[in-house]
């Protein structure tokens, strides 16, 4: 049977005319925020509540440990930025790029995600708990020991990622391809991956959900 490829994600649109800088003493809670850049600022620890950012880029930014909530993400990018410990609750993203970051401890519990792609990330240990995604596309990513517990994941792609004990337990993910990536230690059951695509030479790390050992 032919595997039908999934669909990459709609990209970020910005507008023509460029971005103009933003800078941390510019952010406040509830405020709006479009076509605009950060670059190279600081935002450790930050907390933001109910701002949104539109056609925005965040380009080599700090934001370990910032606690945002919710905060309206669309049309954004981030590059070679910091997201370890960040914890954002009751987020909503759509169309984003997260290329080259540290997403370290990441959490982001429930948040709604929709066409959004990350290429080199690494995440190991991220909390993304019942996120509801759409056109989720992952490319070299290191999610060891992530967990995707009771999320929405349908045709979600994991390309060439390392999912060393990632835990998608309870999630829901029809469609959702694994294919090229190491799924060594993989936490998930049957029910998962129901109309998962994977290929033979991965078989190897599924065996123990039926109970066989596969001999050299």
């Amino acid at each position: 049977m032919t595997v039908a490829a999934s669909r990459p994600p709609q990209v970020p649109k910005f507008p023509r005319g460029g971005l103009r800088p933003l800078f941390p003493e510019h952010l406040e809670d509830e405020g709006v925020y479009r076509s605009a850049v950060l670059e190279g600022q600081d935002l450790s620890g930050r907390a933001l509540h109910a701002v949104t950012f539109e056609a925005c880029v965040f380009r080599e930014v700090n934001l370990r440990e910032a606690a945002w909530s919710h905060v309206r993400l669309r049309d954004v990018r981030f590059e070679g930025s910091d997201l370890s410990g960040a914890k954002w609750t009751e987020t909503g993203v759509q169309r984003a790029q997260f290329t080259d970051c540290r997403l370290l401890g990441f959490q982001a519990p429930e948040a709604v995600l929709g066409h959004v792609r990350l290429t080199r990330v690494q995440a190991g240990l991220a909390l993304f708990l019942k996120v509801d995604a759409k056109a989720l596309w992952l490319e070299d990513c290191d999610l060891s020991e992530a967990t995707f517990m009771d999320a929405r994941l349908p045709g979600a792609v994991f390309q060439r990622c390392t999912l060393r004990r990632t835990d998608f337990r309870g999630a829901k993910m029809p469609a959702a391809d694994l294919r090229g990536s190491n799924l060594s230690g993989l936490r998930i059951g049957l029910p998962e991956l129901e109309q998962v695509v994977v290929e033979a030479a991965q078989l190897a790390d599924l065996a123990f959900l039926l109970g066989v050992r596969l001999s050299e």
